[in-house]
């Protein structure tokens, strides 16, 4: 009650006399217990009973493979590679039998598979658990977004409801009732973004570089859930290029790291930590650059090998924090120990892997491209032709993805349910405004993130934009959009201000329940889960099929 009456306090003193404050209806507090709120009534009304064969790609899978490793048994599941999510379900298995919410939490425990009723209550728990899992992911993903938006634009009734919108995407929504690995890939990928946009903005601090360090882990950590997050890894020194310091930050003296009695040790110490963690991950790299995509038929020849596009992308990322040097003017040790720092988070965040090591989830991690293609030519048969990138039928494809990229930002041409499409409009809209006032900083920055979308979105396209994909790039509109409205400061008192951001919200809240709610509606049962059974090797169950017998 105490809280309730809090919440209503804070919407009578809430000044409503401006357009965009009428949007925003609550303080700080007000704002996560609202979309804390819509997120967990939108679980349990579409998502939390779905039956556990409703939606048993990657369910089923990820449920399956964290039984195993609860029972010391190897992970099965290596497809982009997964390792991360799994590792979490299982130790979440763990704490939940621990406390008795749950009857089974390894796969020896399972009832015998003649006892069909007592092994589909069992399954129906785990998979429960296992959503519960990724809303709290869901929802320590939007908390961490509106944090360190509000960091960044300066503007919490901004940052506020770039995080409702967020909570609201489609993307997002889909996968906080699944166990899909895109969620927690794109939440570790997209808090690092942040971070190293905020400490960007907040120019020379001696703690900057220790920043870029942990969004290195993060990002690392992320392509051990989903290594589709390596396009985005490549557009890094494009998107952050544009973030220099901001005007406040020039009032700050230049201090530690132009103090070389002070810089110079710190910068040690930096070189120190990224050689003794390359040290200790030494084994892991040597496994991963050793292994040739010749020893996987699966793979569809690139033309190069990992190691080769690792050290391109290496240079690349050297080259824009070598740049962003020039350009915003860095002390030279700061820089130096930056790239150090990054070296080591990355490095610390492959140590992971050694928690329940699987050379299998090595070889994915280190070929995300050929992982990928592997994927790719599978949807899109093209994609094998030739052996050049420059084939008429890798081409062609090339072409029709962009044309469908583009025919799904009209929505009338190719509807989809992702109301950042007309978030996208607004930023546009708002960028030409942005234009006309030549403020070319604000362009440069919402110009990349924007950039950077479509071009995930064109690649994207080679799994045919799946849905659980939008969660990639929605993150990138909705900063863009923040960028837009905390700078262009008289748009939040425009007339149409309020009209149009009703119909943003409105346009969140009805197109993000759509794939949910037709989700109860699906009449396909239980043969989603026998599409499984070939990727099951332990687990035979009795009401697919019998597996066709291998040859001898």
């Amino acid at each position: 009650m105490a809280g309730a009456s809090r919440l209503m306090e804070s919407i009578r003193h809430r000044d409503t006399t401006q357009p965009f404050d009428r949007l925003v209806r609550f303080n700080w507090p007000g704002q996560f217990v609202v979309t804390f709120a819509g997120m967990l009534i939108s679980f349990l009304v579409a998502g939390f009973w779905y039956p556990y064969w409703r939606i048993a790609d990657m369910d089923f899978q990820v449920v399956y493979n964290a039984l195993l490793l609860n029972a010391h048994l190897p992970q099965e599941y290596f497809d982009h590679p997964g390792y991360l999510p799994i590792l979490l379900l299982s130790y979440w298995l763990r704490a939940l039998h621990g406390i008795h919410v749950i009857s089974v939490d390894s796969f020896s425990a399972l009832p015998p598979l003649s006892n069909l009723a007592a092994f589909n209550k069992v399954w129906m728990q785990l998979t429960q658990a296992g959503r519960v899992l990724s809303l709290i992911i869901a929802m320590a993903f939007v908390a961490a977004f509106s944090y360190l938006l509000r960091m960044l634009v300066r503007d919490w009734r901004v940052a506020g409801l770039g995080g409702f919108l967020l909570a609201f995407s489609g993307g997002l929504e889909m996968q906080m009732r699944t166990m899909r690995t895109e969620l927690l890939a794109a939440g570790l990928f997209i808090t690092a973004l942040l971070m190293l946009m905020v400490a960007a903005k907040r120019g020379e601090r001696p703690w900057r570089p220790a920043v870029i360090g942990l969004a290195s882990m993060l990002i690392t950590l992320g392509m051990e859930s989903k290594v589709q997050i390596f396009f985005l890894i490549c557009a890094l020194p494009i998107l952050l290029l544009p973030f220099g310091p901001d005007a406040s930050s020039h009032s700050v003296p230049p201090g530690f790291w132009r103090t070389p009695r002070r810089a110079w040790p710190a910068l040690a110490l930096s070189a120190a930590a990224a050689a003794l963690a390359t040290y200790l991950a030494r084994d892991i790299l040597f496994f991963g650059f050793s292994n040739s995509p010749d020893a996987q038929p699966a793979w569809t020849a690139l033309g190069m090998g990992a190691r080769t596009y690792w050290a391109i992308l290496a240079i690349w990322i050297g080259l824009g924090m070598t740049a962003y040097w020039v350009m915003w003017r860095v002390a030279v040790p700061e820089t130096l120990a930056a790239m150090f720092a990054a070296l080591a988070g990355c490095m610390i965040g492959l140590l992971v892997l050694f928690v329940r090591y699987e050379p299998s989830n090595v070889i994915a991690v280190f070929h995300p491209l050929e992982t990928m293609l592997v994927w790719a030519t599978a949807s899109e048969p093209r994609l094998a032709s030739g052996s050049s990138w420059f084939d008429p039928e890798r081409v062609q494809f090339l072409l029709q993805a962009i044309g469908g990229v583009i025919a799904r930002r009209t929505f009338f041409l190719l509807p989809s349910p992702r109301p950042t499409i007309f978030l996208e409009w607004f930023v546009i809209a708002a960028a030409v405004v942005a234009i006309r006032r030549r403020q070319w900083r604000l362009v440069a920055q919402v110009a990349v993130l924007m950039l950077t979308d479509w071009a995930v979105d064109t690649l994207g396209m080679g799994r045919h934009l799946e849905l659980g994909y939008f969660i990639f790039t929605d993150p990138l509109v909705i900063i863009a959009a923040a960028l837009l409205i905390a700078n262009l400061t008289d748009l939040q008192r425009h007339r149409w201000t309020y009209p149009i951001g009703i119909a943003l919200i409105a346009a969140h809240v009805i197109l993000s329940q759509v794939e949910p709610v037709k989700n109860d509606f699906r009449t396909k049962k239980v043969d989603v889960v026998c599409e499984q059974q070939s990727r099951l090797q332990r687990l035979a169950l009795p009401f697919c099929p019998p597996r066709p017998a291998l040859p001898q």
